[in-house]
């Protein structure tokens, strides 16, 4: 697993993002980022699922609908919040 650092370099060394446009990281997601925003400006795009995974696997005492609840929650907030480069978590097929 990458951390966040490694992850942001990356991002500018495969020339998804140029130098100078910032990027925000979910913090414990690491895992389940797919990918930037082709708009601008760009927004880190999560796989919600992986993202579920993520939080199950760091809280084991977490049942699985608390978990759900917790990240759908997490998600419309930032919705609600409306951030300029707020991470968009997309429930994949």
């Amino acid at each position: 697993m990458q951390d966040k650092n490694n992850l942001v370099d990356s991002l500018y060394e495969r020339k998804l993002l140029n130098d100078d446009e910032e990027i925000i990281l979910s913090d414990g997601f690491e895992e389940a980022l797919i990918g930037v925003s082709s708009n601008e400006p760009k927004v880190a795009i999560y796989d919600f699922w992986k993202a579920l995974d993520c939080i199950i696997k760091k809280n084991p005492q977490l049942e699985f609908n608390d978990a759900l609840e917790w990240l759908d929650e997490f998600t419309q907030l930032k919705i609600e919040n409306n951030e300029n480069l707020t991470p968009v978590f997309v429930k994949t097929l």
